[in-house]
C-alpha cells in the first residue's frame, strides 16, 4: 500500500506556472482549463459537494521532543516525522514573471496527508494584471478528478483520471527538501520562530539544480521543469516534521518564479465525495 503525503510543493508548483506560461503540459498536450496541484481545496463556502467527514481522531504522533519554550531539534523531527493521517488548509500563491507581464496562481482548499487513497478540494486561479486567464474548482477522490470551469461560469463537472504522483505531475514529498536544507550546514539552520502561535524551525538555503534533483528526483523532468536555475528555499516545519509553511524562488527561462505556501488548521483525515451532478 502506497502512502501519499501529499503537501504541495515548489516544484509541482513551478510545473503548474510553467505549464500556463507555455500553454502545454510535460507530454506536449494542452494543460486543463485552469492549472491546479493535486492537494489543497475551495475556501470556506465554495460548492464542490458534500462536505468532507473526518475520519477519525490521529493517534499518538512521533515527531521531535520539545522543550518548555517549544525548541525542538528539526533534524530529529524530520527523521522521526509523524506518518498520522491528517487534513490541513493549503494557501499557495505562484508569482511568475515582473510588471504587467507577471502571472499569479492561487491555489486555495483543503487535502489530506499522509493517506493511501487521495482526497482533496481546491480553487485554482490564474490572473495577468486584471485580467484572469483560468479559474477552475478541483475536488479529488482517490485517482479521480472532478474540474468545474468558473471563468466561463461553468455549472456541471467534468471526470477524469488524475495521473499517478510518479509521472511527475502529482505533489511530492517535502521531506526530500528538509533533508537536502540539513545537509546544507549549520548556516542553513536560521533558528525557531513562530505561525500562528505553532513553534516551527526555520531551514533555508540556496540550493543548487543537483541539490534540488535530490530534494525531488522528479524535478526537472518534462519540459515544464527544463532551464530551472539553482533555487533559493525556505521551509518552516513542525516538531511533527510537518511543513508548515515553504517558500521557493528561482529563474526559468530568463523570469523569476516565486512560490508560497501556508499549511494551517491541522485535522484529522477528511473524507471527500464527488461532487453532485449539475
Amino acid at each position: 500500500m502506497t502512502i501519499r503525503r501529499t503537501t504541495v510543493l515548489p516544484a509541482t508548483a513551478l510545473a503548474v506556472a510553467l505549464a500556463a506560461l507555455t500553454g502545454c503540459g510535460s507530454d506536449g498536450a494542452a494543460p486543463p482549463p485552469a492549472a491546479g496541484t493535486s492537494a489543497g481545496g475551495v475556501p470556506a463556502g465554495a460548492t464542490t459537494g458534500a462536505p468532507p467527514e473526518a475520519t477519525g481522531a490521529p493517534a499518538e504522533a512521533t515527531g521531535a521532543p520539545a522543550d518548555p519554550t517549544g525548541a525542538f531539534d528539526p533534524a530529529v523531527a524530520v527523521a522521526h516525522r509523524s506518518r498520522e493521517s491528517y487534513a490541513a488548509t493549503s494557501e499557495m500563491t505562484v508569482e511568475t514573471g515582473e510588471g504587467a507581464e507577471k502571472d499569479v496562481l492561487t491555489v486555495t482548499g483543503r487535502a489530506n496527508h499522509n493517506t493511501p487513497a487521495e482526497g482533496s478540494r481546491l480553487e485554482t486561479k490564474m490572473v495577468r494584471g486584471s485580467s484572469v486567464l483560468a479559474w477552475e474548482e478541483k475536488v479529488v477522490v482517490d485517482q479521480a478528478v472532478y474540474r468545474r470551469d468558473k471563468e466561463n461560469g461553468g455549472t456541471g463537472w467534468t471526470t477524469d483520471q488524475k495521473p499517478p504522483a510518479s509521472a511527475g505531475t502529482g505533489a511530492q514529498d517535502t521531506d526530500g527538501y528538509a533533508k537536502v536544507l540539513l545537509d546544507a550546514g549549520p548556516a542553513a539552520r536560521k533558528g525557531m520562530e513562530t505561525e500562528a502561535g505553532v513553534p516551527v524551525f526555520h531551514l533555508a538555503a540556496r540550493l543548487s539544480p543537483a541539490e534540488l534533483r535530490r530534494a525531488d528526483p522528479t524535478y526537472g523532468d518534462g519540459r515544464q521543469n527544463q532551464g530551472t536555475d539553482a533555487a533559493d528555499v525556505q521551509l518552516w516545519i513542525d516538531r511533527l516534521g510537518r511543513t508548515v509553511r515553504v517558500e521557493h524562488s528561482t529563474v526559468v527561462a530568463g523570469r523569476p518564479v516565486v512560490t508560497r505556501e501556508r499549511l494551517s488548521d491541522f485535522g484529522p483525515a477528511e473524507t471527500f465525495t464527488a461532487p453532485s451532478a449539475g
